[in-house]
């Protein structure tokens, strides 16, 4: 008896483990190495696009190429289950070379005695974001994407070039 219940174990945690990989396989993962936000020096240029963003659009408002500070590196991170909103970044192939987790930055909640936990007390704001590219990327779209319990969907992108 306790022969089967080690091979029904096993079992199972590699079908878990099977379920828990392919979760992540919505990421489009290419051949190129993927840079995370905390990867990048603050010793490296980097183009700065400054962008204009809601719920359902991006706006590219401007560009400056410089030397990021730590905050604006540490502002972003790698995504995780938690973050509604991300900023995928895509070379001049289409392949994606960065993925940014905003959480929910659209959203704002105002608390009220009570309803502390209600949705009915808030709405969606604008939000002005500076994203940090090093130079030696060739970065020609930024896509706002959502994630759901299914996986990302595309919102808005823009063209860099």
């Amino acid at each position: 008896m306790g022969d089967k219940l080690g091979k029904m174990v096993k079992l199972g945690f590699l079908v878990i483990s099977l379920f828990f990989l392919d979760l992540n396989a919505d990421l489009n993962k290419s051949s190129v190495s993927l840079i995370s936000s905390e990867n990048i020096s603050d010793a490296i240029d980097s183009n700065i696009y400054e962008i204009s963003a809601s719920f359902n659009n991006l706006t590219l408002k401007s560009v400056k190429i410089g030397k990021p500070n730590k905050s604006l590196m540490t502002k972003f991170s790698t995504i995780s289950k938690k973050d509604r909103y991300a900023i995928q970044v895509l070379n001049d192939k289409g392949n994606q070379v960065m993925l940014l987790g905003l959480g929910n930055p659209f959203y704002i909640h105002a608390d009220h005695i009570g309803y502390e936990h209600s949705h009915d007390f808030g709405g969606y704001v604008d939000q002005n974001f500076e994203i940090a590219i090093p130079i030696n990327i060739n970065a020609t779209q930024l896509v706002l994407l959502y994630q759901d319990k299914f996986g990302f969907k595309q919102v808005s992108n823009i063209n860099l070039k």
